[in-house]
């Protein structure tokens, strides 16, 4: 596993029709366009956000699978559930899942979507726990409910392929063969994380002026209708059912997506929430189509860094 493919910067599953995303009851309609109507903050929610590419090495700092086995111990101590993350975006969008508002609640998305999310990692002597094996293990200890996360895939066959080589040893490890067994499991769900990442490394994306390690430029109808939508229809197809949720590459939230494409197109690309990374806490303020994270490595790099997170989510204010 290398470290070349890089970081971003600063679950209710739906089956699929062929490419249907005309939805006659929107799980979240109290929020009309862009313009949200909440109630105040009763809670504030981290999502944690891991990747399965950082792993030069076996300590904490290196390997976000050792971080995130370290960070449930963490988690659990603090007295943290992990809730669905699709519960958390419906909590941003006031609008279901009261049960946040009470207790301390975190959630969990890993970005990307190579092999390594759902199988274990085992090449040249070096075994390393899948982050899937990992929450797995960690629902021994009687968590209710258990925690389950979101995978956050890249869509595009083509682009993952040329990642693999890019990005990463070319061993073929960034396959969509494991999406349907992750959405069955229960455990680990399948989000949208745009056609191609508009990744640096690939030699066309799908953005009219071929911008490139951004996801900034994707600002219009046509490019957005194949980074979001013909990407969930493609993800939908092989997961055989979809949480609903993006992710945006990078953690970049282009203002046309935020204000425009989200709120007003949802019957064309079906996308239900969105996510940034920009470290900070979920309330029922937050903006659903622009929702925070931290992510790991970035936000916090030791345990005693995410308890503090963790700690302050619950600190008067």
């Amino acid at each position: 596993m290398h470290e070349a493919y890089r970081r971003p910067a600063a679950s209710a599953r739906r089956p699929c029709g062929k490419v249907d995303f005309c939805h006659s009851q929107d799980p979240f309609p109290r929020l009309i366009g862009a313009t949200c109507v909440f109630v105040h903050a009763v809670n504030r929610i981290p999502i944690l956000t891991y990747h399965a590419l950082h792993a030069p090495g076996d300590d904490y700092a290196s390997n976000d699978h050792a971080a995130l086995e370290t960070d449930m111990a963490v988690l659990r101590r603090l007295g943290f559930r992990i809730a669905p993350l699709a519960d958390v975006a419906a909590y941003a969008a006031d609008n279901g899942a009261r049960y946040l508002e009470q207790g301390t609640w975190a959630a969990l998305s890993f970005d990307d979507g190579t092999d390594w999310d759902y199988h274990d990692y085992d090449y040249d002597g070096r075994c390393i726990k899948s982050f899937y094996t990992i929450l797995k293990e960690a629902a021994v200890h009687g968590e209710s409910p258990p925690p389950t996360a979101v995978s956050f895939v890249i869509a595009s066959p083509e682009a993952r392929r040329i990642l693999d080589r890019t990005c990463i040893a070319g061993r073929d490890n960034w396959r969509d063969s494991w999406w349907s067994d992750a959405t069955r499991s229960g455990v680990l769900g399948i989000g949208n994380h745009s056609w191609d990442h508009v990744h640096d490394t690939l030699p066309t994306v799908a953005q009219r002026e071929q911008r490139k390690g951004t996801f900034l430029g994707v600002d219009s109808l046509a490019d957005a209708d194949i980074q979001i939508r013909q990407a969930e229809q493609f993800i939908c197809a092989r997961a055989g059912a979809t949480t609903r949720l993006f992710a945006y590459p990078y953690g970049e939230a282009p203002d046309y997506l935020v204000a425009d494409y989200f709120p007003n197109h949802r019957e064309r690309h079906g996308i239900v929430a969105a996510f940034v990374t920009g470290g900070d806490y979920v309330t029922r303020r937050s903006n659903r189509w622009k929702i925070p994270r931290f992510v790991c490595g970035e936000h916090w790099k030791t345990p005693d860094e995410l308890a503090r997170i963790l700690t302050a989510a619950n600190s008067p204010r």
